[in-house]
């Protein structure tokens, strides 16, 4: 498992710039590749990651059922089509938050996953971010910060909602073939230029 942790602050440690548009323009350029490989260390098959747009955040999706339908591995050793990083800007979301279609994905929360996991967003609603592949089976005392733990989730997301433009992202660590993370692992870059990580059970 320690293999697929990543040392931000080394990262940040050979930048000669404080300027923080500079530094989002080289992360965004070095994470998803370190990501990625660091994915593939926990994946016991074959990976299939593509990246595209959602809402204005980037997503590294491993879209492996694809694989399944091209023969290229047999179904029994496939993962689940899931995310394998989430990141971009915090902006403010000017949209209602779309109740009935969140209820109607998969259909009832305890049904699908259990008594303690709700439907999470990678990205929150209040930081722009949306539905269908931004959401995931997460703990519901971390997502509605009952915990100590949730409590500092829910502070790292009232500091992207309250400094619009902040880089932020969510990469999930999955310990088996589902696409329910064992760990989330959540960042954001601090206006003095600084990696704020925290990781939390799920």
């Amino acid at each position: 498992m320690r293999d697929v942790f990543i040392n931000y602050d080394y990262i940040l440690s050979g930048l000669s710039t404080s300027d923080i548009e500079e530094i989002i323009k080289f992360i965004c350029e070095l994470l998803p590749n370190e990501w990625c490989e660091k994915y593939r260390k926990m994946t016991p098959t074959a990976t299939n990651i593509l990246q595209f747009n959602d809402n204005g955040f980037k997503f590294l999706f491993d879209f492996s059922s694809e694989l399944v339908t091209k023969g290229v591995i047999p179904r029994d050793q496939a993962v689940e089509d899931r995310v394998v990083a989430v990141f971009g800007r915090s902006r403010p979301s000017y949209r209602k938050r779309d109740v009935s279609r969140m209820k109607g994905f998969l259909g009832s929360s305890t049904k699908v996953f259990a008594n303690n996991y709700d439907k999470g967003h990678f990205i929150g609603h209040a930081l722009g971010g949306g539905l269908d592949v931004n959401l995931f089976p997460q703990r519901k005392d971390i997502n509605r910060g009952w915990s100590t733990r949730g409590r500092v989730f829910r502070a790292m997301e009232r500091y992207c909602s309250k400094n619009s433009g902040t880089f932020c992202f969510l990469r999930p660590i999955y310990c088996d073939r589902s696409w329910r993370p064992c760990l989330i692992e959540y960042g954001l870059l601090t206006k003095a230029g600084n990696f704020w990580v925290e990781k939390f059970e799920n």
